[in-house]
């Protein structure tokens, strides 16, 4: 369960999410993680749910384990003239 303190402890996880193909709305992930990490610090399960999708240096899980699919392939992603 990564915490952020503010808006540049979380750019790492911002990063990845911007290289993810599914990272133009909030995933189940990203929403999770911004919408209870606050709330789950002091219950022990929430936390450790938390902390085996988003790692405490920002880094997803999800991400990590299935990068050949979700990273956005930078060939389509070029602009063709």
């Amino acid at each position: 369960m990564a915490y952020f303190p503010n808006s540049s402890a979380g750019e790492c996880f911002d990063n990845q999410c911007a290289k993810c193909k599914y990272g133009e709305e909030p995933c189940p992930i990203a929403l999770v993680q911004s919408n209870y990490n606050y709330h789950a610090c002091n219950n022990e399960v929430a936390t450790a749910i938390l902390k085996s999708l988003v790692k405490d240096d920002g880094r997803c899980m999800m991400f990590e384990c299935f990068k050949n699919d979700f990273e956005i392939d930078a060939q389509q992603t070029k602009l063709v003239i």
